[in-house]
């Protein structure tokens, strides 16, 4: 029995693990590498909607301050004056339901995202 040969097929066994975990190492570096794309994407986009949400309902708060400020000027004692205020607050309230429907729709899709990654993230560690 030549002890080289067996050496040899040590050898040539674990060169082909330690490249075998290599490629292994590299896949998850390219999966953890998306994820991490994926998820600086939902985050930028979910601060980006949220903070132009806040932009608007702070507008809408300031309009219907502005207006009920005003509303000596709206002769709201008219039924006229009274209807076009009407009509202006329920134009406000469709402004502020659209941006919260806008809103929790966001929050489902990035949620899903993010529960996707959860998944690319736990299949990576060890």
């Amino acid at each position: 029995m030549n002890g080289g040969e067996p050496r040899s097929e040590q050898a040539g066994s674990a060169l082909a693990a330690i490249r075998a975990r290599q490629a292994e190492l590299a896949r998850q570096h390219d999966v953890l590498g998306e994820a991490d794309r994926a998820l600086v994407e939902a985050l930028t986009r979910a601060h980006t909607v949220m903070r132009d949400s806040v932009r608007r309902l702070d507008a809408i708060g300031a309009e219907i301050d502005g207006a009920v400020a005003g509303q000596d000027s709206l002769a709201l004692d008219t039924p006229l004056g009274a209807r076009e205020f009407q009509n202006f607050l329920l134009a406000k309230q469709r402004e502020i339901a659209t941006i919260v429907a806008t809103a929790h729709e966001l929050d489902r899709t990035k949620s899903a995202v993010l529960a996707s990654l959860r998944a690319h993230y736990g299949e990576s560690v060890g």
